[in-house]
């Protein structure tokens, strides 16, 4: 008889953006105080967040999973964290060189729920959980929840943070090196990243 749990994102993280700028820009706040260049962007990254966009917990952080009784919610499984099945990369590097394109990359970091997941099975086992993450230079973020090679669906109905700070910095991306969403759409790609990651456990 299958059970119902639910899996709770709860701890750091934040909101990353980044944002393509002209070379004029970049090289007017590269040495500027970061405090001077968080105030310019803090009402314009949102809307300018042409390359990447993201509201996630960071993926050093731990999940607790409960499960779901009449209505009822028992925490069965804390402090997990889950192995990352395959990430990619949003790096960006100081200089420009030919290719590169100019960039701000935003981050507001902050504390709290972040979103859930539900799933129904039989028995909850915390080594079928696995993620794939978003590594950039401000941290590492959760994108994709999976559970026994399925990916689950996120409710962020439930956010609920508050602001721990803001970091700002502006650099060049290699738009062929840049690692799109697309990467996590290849269900060829996953299937073997999770053979690999059972075969890891």
């Amino acid at each position: 008889m299958k059970r119902k749990f639910k899996i709770v994102a709860a701890g750091y993280g934040g909101e990353y953006a980044i944002c393509t700028k002209s070379a004029d820009f970049v090289e007017e706040w590269q040495d500027a105080d970061e405090h001077d260049l968080i105030e310019e962007v803090q009402d314009t990254f949102y809307d300018d967040a042409d390359l990447e966009h993201g509201f996630a917990m960071y993926s050093d952080s731990t999940l607790t999973v409960y499960e779901i009784k009449d209505g009822d919610e028992e925490e069965i499984e804390g402090d997990i964290q889950a192995s990352c099945i395959m990430g990619r990369e949003a790096y960006m590097i100081e200089c420009g060189y030919e290719g590169y394109v100019p960039v701000l990359l935003f981050h507001s970091a902050e504390k709290g729920i972040f979103c859930n997941w539900e799933l129904e099975t039989e028995n909850f086992d915390p080594k079928l959980l696995a993620t794939t993450v978003v590594e950039t230079d401000v941290g590492e973020f959760i994108q994709d929840l999976y559970y026994d090679g399925k990916k689950l669906e996120a409710d962020d109905s439930c956010v609920d943070t508050r602001g721990k700070g803001y970091c700002a910095k502006v650099g060049w991306i290699n738009l062929e090196w840049h690692e799109t969403s697309e990467k996590f759409e290849d269900k060829e790609l996953i299937e073997e990243c999770w053979k690999d990651h059972l075969e890891n456990l």
